[in-house]
């Protein structure tokens, strides 16, 4: 996917020092999913699979999840995994811990902080969506919602997650939140409201309004989060303790299906 541009051993060790210092990142919380390749079906519908296209954060999460036998392999596939528009700054960052040779993170905040924020800044325009087609500028009420679907539903035990809230005429709310400490105490929170449509299992969230707020090394930013939409499909199902489960799976920029984001009622 063009990310070679270091030998596969020096890329290996850099990824390696940021996950193995830093394992703060809580499973399932980054805008992209970044399971390990063979940890879960990425996209996995009706018995298909699709690959996930992962953004900055969520190369290093994949890496983080790679397993000690063969994980040179593994780490390079999550490299590979990378979406076209997030190569460049997950380029940059792998690229600037293996030029500086850091062996800390504070080497990592002191050599590469622009690299980091901007992969924290690439994570969370992850979460953002594409620009809003305009079918949802009715506003409240536009949108439609199965009755099933009406609820809070969250992801629980995390310190990192998202949740949606559906009304029944698909007004909805949303929050992400995602905190890490690859190389600094990161944060990205983002609070959004908007309208919900649904045809067969396809559902669109059409963001009208939001603030996103990201943390890096100690610099706060705030900005609106413009309107935008983001597509998923979603099954019904259950936990295994017989609790409501909510799958969603988030269309890629490419048309395949990331790995499920799954949300409790």
């Amino acid at each position: 996917m063009g990310l070679r541009i270091w030998t596969l051993a020096t890329a290996m060790s850099a990824v390696a020092l940021v996950v193995g210092c830093t394992q703060g990142m809580s499973n399932g919380a980054s805008g992209d999913g970044g399971d390990a390749p063979g940890s879960s079906p990425a996209g996995a519908r009706d018995g298909g699979t699709a690959p996930s296209r992962l953004s900055c954060m969520g190369v290093l999460k994949c890496a983080g999840g790679c397993p000690d036998e063969g994980v040179d392999a593994c780490v390079q596939a999550c490299v590979d995994e990378t979406s076209e528009s997030s190569q460049p700054v997950t380029t940059a960052f792998i690229q600037c811990i293996a030029n500086n040779q850091c062996a800390d993170t504070t080497c990592i905040q002191t050599r590469c902080q622009s690299e980091l924020a901007a992969c924290v800044a690439d994570d969370a325009s992850a979460v953002l969506g594409t620009p809003s087609s305009g079918q949802s500028d009715a506003g409240a009420g536009a949108g439609s919602m199965p009755t099933e679907l009406v609820a809070l539903w969250s992801q629980v035990g995390l310190s990192s997650g998202m949740s949606y809230e559906f009304s029944a005429d698909g007004t909805t709310i949303q929050a992400y939140k995602n905190e890490t400490n690859y190389g600094c105490d990161s944060e990205i929170d983002l609070s959004s409201s908007g309208v919900t449509t649904v045809a067969g299992d396809s559902l669109i969230y059409h963001r009208l309004q939001g603030t996103l707020v990201t943390k890096t090394c100690g610099t706060t930013k705030s900005k609106a989060a413009e309107p935008a939409d983001i597509a998923y499909r979603y099954t019904l199902g259950t936990f295994d303790d017989g609790q409501p489960k909510l799958s969603l799976f988030r269309v890629n920029e490419d048309g395949t299906l990331s790995s499920p984001v799954e949300l409790h009622r």
